[in-house]
Order: structure tokens, then sequence, then C-alpha cells
């Protein structure tokens, strides 16, 4: 969030919400809003995809194998938005 409030020159009002209350209002939600917020849990909360390390032997990072192509940084990527 810092990059974004840094593009656009204005602070955002942060809203902090525990994990014991995430979790709450996941078995409290109906079923679509609870996989909405479920899958955020994994992201956000538990890191479930990206806390992982490429396995030499399994495969490579992606640049590795496409050194021609130019990858957009999240930083260029929001300019669009700006």
């Amino acid at each position: 969030m810092s990059l974004w409030v840094k593009k656009i020159g204005n602070t955002l009002e942060r809203v902090y919400v525990s994990e014991e209350q995430l979790l709450k209002n996941i078995e409290e939600a109906p079923i679509l809003d609870s996989l909405v917020l479920s899958v955020g849990y994994s992201i956000f909360v538990k890191g479930d995809h990206s806390n992982f390390e490429i396995e030499p032997s399994f495969g490579v990072e992606a640049s590795e194998l496409y050194p021609d192509v130019k990858y957009t940084t999240v930083d260029e990527y929001l300019n669009q938005f700006v």
C-alpha cells in the first residue's frame, strides 16, 4: 500500500482486522463471500501462494526461461491507474 500512497500523493486510512476476526467473518459469511474471504486469508495472511522456494531440480524462475521478455514491475503497472 505504501507504493500506492506514494504514487497518488495521498494517505489512505488503514483498517486492521485480526486473524481471529477474519476467521470469524469467514465462518459467518454467506458461501460466496466466505470463499472470497478464504482466498484472501490464504494469500494475505498465510502467504500460501508465495511462501515457497523453486527447487532447481523441479523448475526455474520464469525470467530464466524467457530472458528476452520485459516483465512489468508492480510500480510500472500501477502507473496506468494514476
